[in-house]
């Protein structure tokens, strides 16, 4: 494949961002105030919490609901989210 190198790349840099902000998540001091669950405060879309639920990474808004990371932000926004902290 032509541009197989680049797709184990991106792959591989996705793999990176998920592991550092499980990481600090896993590290973090506050606490959701939805969940008995350590989070990063985030301030994207309509999101305010970011954590791991049942091994994945889950947003959080204003009203405890929860939407899987894959399906609401590109890698640039993980980018963004760490870049914050």
């Amino acid at each position: 494949m032509k541009y197989a190198e680049l797709r184990k790349k991106h792959n591989d840099l996705e793999q990176e961002v998920f592991f550092a902000l499980e990481a600090e998540i896993l590290e973090s001091q506050i606490q959701s105030k939805f969940y008995n669950l350590p989070v990063i405060k985030v301030n994207i879309f309509d999101y305010v919490e970011l954590t791991m639920m049942h091994n994945t990474l889950t947003f959080i808004d204003n009203n405890g609901q929860q939407y899987e990371l894959y399906a609401e932000c590109c890698l640039e926004d993980l980018v963004d989210i760490l870049s914050k902290i």
